[in-house]
């Protein structure tokens, strides 16, 4: 590759990332206003989110370890609409459950 290339792509790319960085603080405020409980529940993770920015969702996360082992995958429950019935995912039969959360978008 050229050096005028190279040069070029080098400014696109530090160019984006800052376009990038300038984005992110503007999205974290709405982060602010949820009210979000979380806990396990059975084998699995259980969520609820009574408050919540206008048009967002959340859904519950586990994170689940084959027994035994260090091995872990994580599980997805189903998306919920704010202050409607609970996001609940479970780990299967061969896994235990080691944590979880609440993701919201």
């Amino acid at each position: 590759m050229k050096a005028g290339v190279r040069k070029a792509l080098k400014a696109a790319v530090i160019g984006g990332l800052m376009a990038g960085a300038m984005i992110v603080p503007a999205t974290a405020a709405h982060a602010a206003s949820w009210n979000c409980s979380d806990a396990p529940y059975g084998n699995g993770w259980w969520a609820k989110c009574s408050q919540g920015p206008s048009g967002y969702n959340y859904q519950v996360w586990a994170r689940c370890y084959k027994i035994g082992t260090t091995n872990y995958t994580i599980r997805w429950g189903p998306w919920r609409a704010i202050n409607r019935e609970p996001s609940i995912v479970s780990c299967q039969s061969n896994e235990e459950v080691g944590g979880g959360g609440v993701f919201h978008a």
